[in-house]
């Protein structure tokens, strides 16, 4: 299938003004639009109605906007330099260079005595940032037990089928479900996620796998919604500003609630206070131990968007600038800022002899965001 083509020196991205209104941030270019765009971190960008053949950089994000959730949802969460085929109905898909803020939270006590619901208005809970202005939306209540019923568990049964469960209002958590089988019948399910923001058991749809045309009859119904007046998700509706740190929570009122959010870093420098001695010539920087986030999540807390599974890290690898042996203050190339760093990284020694100094290396790398150019060719 050939691509038309669509740049070119004075030849603008055939694209209607509406794409203007749809960014979050100055406008890509001055004049026109192109096929190149560049965004700054924390900034977004809407991709009209169209199909389209899109490039994300090595820092940005495809998501799609998930309309029965009201939350945008992340394509190539590996940033893995694929180019993505897509067809956009002007509001449903969108660039986001998310570098420097944070895309979600581990919840690690999730309080007691809040009103069930969601969002701030419904449960009178408001979560604020201590830097970068983002906003947040909290999740009351509303979560799956970990059992699920099995009414009946149906005959000849090849694979296990899929169990997809229902939405719950919009903004909160989708729970999921699978099981196994024995003689062709369901006799286990097991709760991946326990969603949030149920506000009544959910139906649960028993779907035969695509290889499997000779199961029936399968019917499993949900539990008991558990974990009342408990924080059962948090994630942001909004990234706000590129922060150097990661940012803290104040939950009010209080309860005991804490979380700790969940960072999108990528490397932006380093400070050299030791350079080691006898370094080979043609070693490497890699930063990414101490990034992945830990902790474990509070009973009943919806996952992924309340844990750490948001993010693929991908290290950082920077030229360091070698003299006598010595690593050097300045003339550090960063080669790939890494992504996906959910907090500040260790920065260690790859060397090209195999051969590492132990000793006389003090180097920290400091982190935020990275502004990001991809490539949109319409089809």
């Amino acid at each position: 299938m050939a691509f038309p083509r669509i740049g070119g020196a004075g030849i603008p991205l055939n694209l209607s003004s509406g794409l203007i209104p749809n960014y979050s941030g100055a406008p890509p270019v001055a004049a026109g639009f192109t096929n190149v765009l560049t965004l700054l971190p924390s900034n977004t960008f809407v991709l009209p109605g169209g199909t389209y053949m899109v490039g994300p950089g090595p820092y940005t994000s495809l998501q799609w906007f998930d309309p029965g959730l009201n939350q945008w949802r992340t394509v190539n969460a590996d940033n893995g330099y694929v180019n993505l085929i897509i067809d956009s109905d002007g509001a449903n898909f969108r660039l986001a260079n998310l570098t420097g803020t944070p895309v979600g939270a581990l919840i690690t006590n999730a309080g007691t005595g809040y009103t069930n619901g969601i969002g701030s208005a419904a449960t009178g809970l408001t979560v604020t940032p201590s830097a970068g202005a983002s906003t947040w939306v909290p999740v009351v209540g509303g979560a799956n037990n970990a059992t699920a019923v099995i009414t009946a568990g149906g005959t000849g049964y090849l694979f296990a089928p899929i169990l997809i469960v229902d939405a719950p209002p919009a903004g909160g958590i989708q729970a999921t479900m699978t099981c196994t089988i024995s003689g062709g019948a369901v006799n286990a399910v097991t709760v991946t996620n326990p969603g949030a923001g149920y506000t009544g058991i959910p139906n649960i749809s028993v779907v035969n796998d695509p290889r499997d045309t000779a199961g029936r009859g399968a019917i499993i119904t949900g539990g008991a919604l558990v974990a009342s007046g408990t924080l059962t998700a948090l994630y942001p509706s909004a990234q706000g500003n590129v922060v150097t740190a990661v940012p803290t929570f104040t939950f009010s009122p209080a309860s005991t609630t804490a979380a700790t959010a969940v960072m999108n870093f990528t490397v932006t420098g380093l400070t050299v206070t030791g350079g080691g001695t006898a370094v080979p010539a043609g070693s490497m920087l890699m930063a990414l131990f101490g990034a992945i986030l830990t902790g474990t999540a509070a009973a009943n807390t919806a996952g992924p968007i309340a844990g750490i599974g948001l993010t693929q890290p991908r290290p950082a690898w920077i030229q360091p600038s070698i003299t006598g042996g010595v690593i050097q203050a300045t003339g550090n190339i960063i080669v790939d800022a890494g992504f996906g760093l959910q907090g500040v990284p260790t920065v260690g020694l790859v060397s090209s002899t195999g051969v590492a100094p132990t000793a006389g290396i003090n180097i920290t790398a400091t982190v935020g965001g990275t502004t990001d150019t991809s490539w949109i060719q319409r089809i």
